[in-house]
């Protein structure tokens, strides 16, 4: 039986629900998350949205293994705030970083100025500084001492 203009928007509404919930987790990815298409079974929406927000985890992780299609609806409510908290939580997380790289990471702030801040093992500053020089002795009047003030033989 075809569904009715009313119902048709009613689900559109719910699925804009989830959607937001989503962009709030890939907000820092500065990702959106998928329309959903009217018409859509919602609940195959609630798992597309599982699917490409776990993709966003590092390889490891204990909520990438979970087979989010085969989830029933009482489990993925379960699931769903996990996994969401678990991809804003991520975005942020510099050991998911390969060395040598950094990830962009987008804030919003209340007045919506978009802030970009960049993730890294290590700072991009450190390739700007000089490599240390370790002193070993000083040479003085008395001879050489070491750097703790002991005379050298």
């Amino acid at each position: 039986m075809p569904m009715t203009r009313n119902q048709l928007m009613q689900m559109q509404a719910s699925g804009r629900v989830y959607q937001e919930r989503a962009d709030n987790a890939l907000q820092p990815w500065d990702i959106r998350a998928p329309h959903p298409v009217l018409g859509e079974d919602i609940a195959k929406y609630r798992r597309d949205l599982a699917v490409k927000l776990k993709k966003q985890l590092p390889e490891g992780h204990k909520l990438r293994q979970v087979q989010y299609r085969r989830l029933d609806d009482t489990t993925l409510d379960v699931f769903e705030p996990q996994l969401y908290h678990a991809v804003r939580a991520e975005a942020h997380n510099p050991s998911t970083v390969p060395p040598g790289e950094f990830r962009r990471v987008v804030k919003i702030d209340s007045n919506g100025m978009k802030m970009v801040e960049w993730i890294g093992q290590v700072s991009f500053i450190k390739e700007f500084t000089r490599p240390g020089r370790r002193v070993t002795s000083f040479r003085t009047d008395q001879g050489f001492v070491d750097a703790s003030g002991r005379p050298l033989r």
